[in-house]
């Protein structure tokens, strides 16, 4: 993608574009970069030019249908986008590309999530370290990892939030009660989840490690 010298074009120029529109009006927010988590963001404190690249998890299924087995298979999908290509062509399915995939099936037992996702961090994190050296540019990228997105169901599994959604604290944005799904949201509030607040759940299942869930998360 990166070797296509119309892309790099259309990549610099937005980017270019875009800190210029937030210079003019500092109070609005045109992509990750301009939001308070990227203000607190390692690489692009120090690399603040770093392009923005983020990925999306789904599930599909695939069958066999010639096979002795029909039964449908999901297969986990990671793919990635550039996120400072322009949007009319960031929603074109060619600017998005596969990262990783892997049978979801395997990924129940930790181990081989571990292994798995162990090497997708390991890549990313050489890539915000490296760059890309472009041979059009005759000079390296920087790059810089904003977002992990996806449908609900994989951004719970990601999240290690509970797969149940009929008891406990069902919600990964804030700590509503299965018996409170009902009430009406003007005569009650939720107190919504922080990254502090999960961080210390996540601490707090580890040290149990026996498949309980607290507060919503199990993993």
């Amino acid at each position: 993608m990166l070797s296509k010298p119309d892309v790099l074009n259309m990549l610099i120029k937005n980017y270019n574009e875009t800190i210029s529109c937030n210079a003019l009006d500092l109070d609005l927010m045109y992509d990750y970069r301009h939001g308070s988590q990227a203000k607190q963001h390692s690489v692009l404190k120090s690399k603040p030019d770093s392009l923005l690249f983020q990925l999306y998890i789904d599930e599909i299924g695939v069958t066999n249908p010639i096979g002795a087995k029909k039964d449908t298979q999901k297969i986990t999908m990671i793919y990635f986008q550039l996120e400072d290509l322009p949007n009319n062509v960031k929603s074109m399915l060619k600017s998005i590309g596969l990262l990783a995939m892997y049978h979801s099936a395997h990924l129940s037992a930790k181990s081989n999530r571990r292994k798995f996702f162990d090497s997708i961090v390991e890549d990313l994190n050489a890539l915000q370290t490296d760059g890309l050296y472009i041979s059009a540019l005759r000079g390296r990228l920087n790059f810089a990892f904003s977002v992990v997105t996806g449908v609900h169901l994989a951004s719970i599994d990601i999240g290690g939030f509970q797969k149940s959604f009929s008891n406990g604290q069902f919600c990964r944005h804030c700590h509503i009660n299965y018996d409170q799904r009902f009430i009406p949201l003007y005569e009650i509030s939720h107190v919504q989840r922080t990254q502090d607040q999960h961080d210390n759940l996540v601490q707090q299942v580890l040290r149990l490690n026996n498949n309980n869930v607290i507060g919503g998360v199990i993993d």
